[in-house]
């Protein structure tokens, strides 16, 4: 079995998710940076789809191409180690809160994205790790591209923030009710777990060494109101990386 490449933003939470599962399943990985606008062309070759929306994460293992977190997160499941993720009682449930998550992850894009594009502070900082320091300020309209394109992709200028503000609102209201002080969200850790903790970006970014955000990036992805409000669900949250997020590499705890 040769040695799966994963294509991803480092700072995206679709990437992070498919990434956690990875990570619990032990699987040996050569991790890729995505840069938006500039790195769609080799990922169409490499992918071999030319037409229509490309978006990462993206793992390409054993002649395959898996193209979406969830689907990558499955995969981790047939050829890793460890508990499994998408037990068979479960699927449903499972699907469910992926869904919850997802419209999440979407709703807050809508916000974050432009406190992005704004800030070059922030733009600074979404520039990938291997551009040295001395570059990284006149590579700021790079990043102000990047972020541009980005909206453009997901038509964010189409959507209303008020609406996609209520639509958090209601998404972690149900988190937080279904949740109910558990460790779990089902009756064993599952990718429901790693769905909704990731989507908990959207609120406030977990502090772990698998996300080195930068203080602009962090601000971005903060909600203060949101964060105070449903600092449960974030103290459930931080619980569960600090338990089960391991790092490349290594088992999960």
């Amino acid at each position: 079995m040769s040695r799966p490449i994963f294509v991803a933003a480092w700072f995206s939470p679709w990437s992070e998710r498919a990434r956690f599962a990875l990570d619990h399943h032990r699987i040996d990985y050569h991790e890729e940076s995505y840069v938006p606008l500039l790195g769609e062309p080799l990922l169409r070759l490499r992918t071999r789809v030319f037409r229509g929306q490309l978006s990462v994460p993206v793992l390409l293992h054993d002649g395959r191409v898996i193209r979406d977190s969830v689907e990558i997160a499955r995969h981790a499941d047939r050829v890793g180690t460890g508990s499994p993720l998408f037990p068979a009682s479960a699927e449903a449930e499972i699907a469910r809160y992926v869904e919850l998550a997802t419209g999440l992850m979407e709703a807050a894009r809508v916000l974050s994205m432009p406190r992005m594009a704004n800030d070059p502070a922030v733009r600074r900082e979404s520039l990938p790790s291997f551009v040295p320091t001395p570059l990284r300020s006149a590579l700021l309209p790079l990043a102000g591209l990047g972020a541009a394109y980005v909206a453009r992709k997901y038509r964010l200028g189409s959507r209303d923030p008020n609406e996609a503000r209520a639509t958090m609102r209601r998404a972690l209201e149900r988190l937080q009710a279904e949740l109910r002080g558990r460790s779990t969200l089902l009756s064993d850790f599952t990718f429901a777990d790693i769905a909704a903790a990731v989507a908990l970006t959207a609120v406030r970014p977990v502090e772990h060494p698998v996300i080195p955000l930068g203080p602009g990036m962090r601000a971005a992805f903060t909600d203060q109101e949101m964060a105070k409000e449903f600092g449960e669900l974030l103290a459930w949250r931080d619980r569960l990386y600090a338990e089960r997020r391991s790092t490349p590499g290594t088992a999960s705890a």
